[in-house]
């Protein structure tokens, strides 16, 4: 729907009564009115030709205000003619797209006035403008927050619109992209989207900065039909039970959704209530992605189900991604002025602005200004809102450095030399096909897909994870999420269920990687489920094999197993990486990593107790590898806590004493003894 506010000069009806008589009163705010009289025509119109919904909601010192609901398909210029059928006398003044409240809001006011037999809230239900959650209560929050706002093309020019990219430090992706939008070739008419966006940002308003541009920029060449915009926030999986909900895509159609991929991250091993939301995402954008833009809104630590949700959505259609961008100290701090130039403190310097942004660095990202500028801001408060505070400093908390690069991390794991061998083959083999290509050969595409076998706490998950991350930066994998599952995820409970499920695992990990843990338990029942679940993975392994790569994971024996129930499975797994299980010294290592990342320490006594220990746990059966290390430092942190509180019942605790761990801080956790064998020959070592 387009919804439109007309105001019309009806002076020429003499519908306002100079008397302030009761007979008048009636006259003009009764259901027998003229207006009442022309509101049934306009509704007849609309249940006969289901084209647009037209009302009148006021009138006014000589004026008439008219409200009307055009299908996207509908020309304006048949809504003009249909009102200037029923009211010829009356002259249109103006005509602007208004928002879906201050249409309804208009509904209300003609219900008020007795100018219609319908009730405001069945005719929003009707014309599908309900689009507020309904089902809601204090122990179940609602279940998404949707505003909205309308944008123009007046005054956007393209040289002005040259001048703000580079005020807010637009990046070479948005760039381009505008090149694209304003290219001779395009035709300067709507017959749907050609492409969607993803726009990924560190900072909310940095976001809606280049949003203030895009729309604009499509409106101007007329690839879209309505400047509305409904701005959807904080949405969970229960959005996809609300009627609501789908009223939103509906309702905008010619217009624009904006989805903010924000709220809580789920970072389990297998599907959650969110990604049935991500598939409702899919759905709705093949659905209304013709007719409807969706802008997807990805701010950096807040995204929800992230991996997950990007490649449900993008198996739907093509996104075009438009990332912040950044400049030198010049640009930033003109960035930095255009928005302090928003607010009501004028009397700042330069030196006042810029103190905030990052002293090290010499690009500065739009993150970087937006964090410098509400700094800057609170700052403000104190010196000019409320200046009791003014010479009140807050506390200064020590930030965690940030994590390394993906490739990095690897590298810095503990063993799994044959996994980092790997990793650089496979980006070494990505950067010759780059070379070919440029070079005017053939590309030659490998398989990639891997086993992993190894027991409990060897990090595959963990380097699974990594891998995918690397793959992205090296432009090996496209999008780089992984989605994880196990046999729950994968098996359906009827025939014909488990082979679709498996398939749409394939979709959701395009560009990306599915990481498919314990795969050995697909075939650990004499049921036929497992069997179909392997045969279709193998099928769609092929049928993907160039935007998926898959990981099996399990125990090293279960592996085996699994790998002999399909004769084309094991042909299609390119490398096969072992795990082994971590040596006493490498045990302690990762727990040297644990310490530095928590910021704790040890002496070397309490390094040498835990060496002790682990080279016991080693001879131990099951006993986790990796986790069992993390396992051992969680106990000893609280065996530290509960002994410094004792200590220092009447006392001040220092830092130094608060990071230091001690000997007496860990004990040897209990598990179960290895069986004893007798070994011939020589032991062999660890390979990692």
């Amino acid at each position: 729907m387009i919804l439109y506010k007309y105001t019309a000069d009806c002076s020429k009806l003499n519908l306002e009564q100079k008397d302030s008589t009761k007979e008048g009163y009636e006259r003009l705010y009764s259901r027998r009115s003229d207006a009442a009289e022309w509101n049934s025509k306009f509704y007849t119109a609309y249940r006969t030709e289901k084209k647009f919904f037209i009302m009148i909601s006021d009138i006014l010192n000589g004026q008439m205000a008219i409200v009307a609901a055009l299908e996207m398909e509908v020309v304006p210029r048949a809504c003009v003619d249909c009102i200037q059928k029923i009211l010829p006398e009356i002259e249109l003044l103006a005509c602007e797209e208004i928002t879906n409240d201050a249409f309804c809001k208009e509904l209300v006011r003609a219900e008020r006035n007795n100018w219609t037999e319908c009730y405001s809230g069945s005719l929003k239900e009707k014309l599908k403008l309900a689009i507020e959650p309904e089902h809601h209560s204090f122990f179940e929050p609602v279940a998404y927050q949707v505003s909205e706002r309308i944008y123009t093309a007046q005054n956007m020019t393209r040289q002005k619109q040259a001048e703000q990219m580079q005020e807010i430090m637009a990046s070479e992706s948005f760039y381009d992209e505008m090149e694209r939008i304003y290219a001779p070739e395009n035709e300067k008419r709507f017959v749907g989207h050609p492409v969607h966006y993803l726009i990924t940002a560190g900072d909310k308003a940095a976001a809606d900065d280049m949003i203030d541009l895009l729309i604009p920029a499509l409106l101007e060449n007329q690839r879209l039909l309505s400047g509305r915009v409904y701005d959807v926030q904080k949405m969970t999986y229960k959005a996809e039970r609300e009627d609501n909900f789908d009223n939103i895509f509906s309702s905008a159609r010619g217009g624009t959704v904006i989805l903010n991929l924000e709220g809580e991250k789920s970072t389990g091993m297998y599907a959650t209530g969110n990604y049935d939301l991500a598939k409702t995402l899919g759905k709705k954008l093949n659905e209304y992605g013709n007719s409807t833009l969706f802008i997807f809104v990805d701010i950096s630590g807040s995204r929800s189900v992230s991996d997950e949700t990007i490649a449900e959505i993008l198996s739907n259609a093509d996104l075009i991604q438009i990332q912040e961008g950044q400049g030198d100290l010049e640009r930033a701090t003109g960035y930095l002025k255009r928005l302090a130039d928003k607010t009501e403190y004028h009397d700042y310097t330069i030196e006042e602005l810029t103190r905030y942004l990052p002293k090290e660095k010499k690009l500065y990202s739009v993150s970087d200004i937006f964090s410098a500028y509400n700094r800057w801001y609170g700052s403000g408060l104190k010196t000019h809102i409320y200046k009791a505070y003014k010479q009140k400093d807050l506390v200064k908390i020590q930030l965690k450095k940030k994590t390394d690069k993906p490739y990095v991390e690897l590298q810095k794991m503990v063993g799994l030399s044959d996994v980092k061998k790997v990793t650089d083959e496979i980006l070494a083999a990505a950067k010759m096909q780059k070379m070919r290509k440029q070079m005017g050969l053939p590309g030659v595409q490998s398989s990639m897909h891997m086993l992993f076998s190894g027991n409990p706490g060897t990090a595959k998950t963990t380097v699974a994870r990594l891998l995918s991350q690397v793959l992205k930066e090296e432009e090996v994998l496209k999008y780089g999420h992984i989605v994880e599952c196990g046999r729950q995820d994968l098996v359906g409970k009827y025939v014909g269920w488990t082979a679709q499920i498996v398939e749409s695992k394939f979709q959701a990990a395009r560009g990306g990687i599915l990481f498919i843990d314990e795969a050995y338990s697909l075939v650990e029942d004499n049921r036929t489920y497992g069997a179909e679940a392997i045969n279709t993975i193998v099928q769609e392994m092929e049928n993907y094999r160039d935007e998926v790569i898959v990981i099996f994971a399990g125990y090293p024996e279960k592996m085996k197993e699994f790998l002999e129930q399909n004769e084309g499975l094991a042909s299609r797994i390119a490398f096969h990486l072992n795990f082994p299980d971590y040596s006493p010294v490498e045990l302690t290592q990762i727990l040297d990593l644990m310490l530095e990342k928590s910021e704790y320490r040890m002496d070397e006594r309490t390094r040498e107790k835990c060496f002790s220990i682990c080279a016991d746990a080693c001879r131990e059966e099951n006993y986790g590898n990796g986790r069992f290390v993390r396992n051992l430092l969680d106990h000893a942190i609280m065996r530290q806590a509960d002994r410094l509180i004792r200590e220092h019942q009447n006392g001040t605790l220092g830092k130094e004493e608060a990071c230091l761990l001690t000997a007496d801080d860990f004990e040897m956790i209990g598990l179960k003894k290895k069986p004893q064998s007798r070994q011939i020959g020589f032991c062999a070592g660890r390979t990692a």
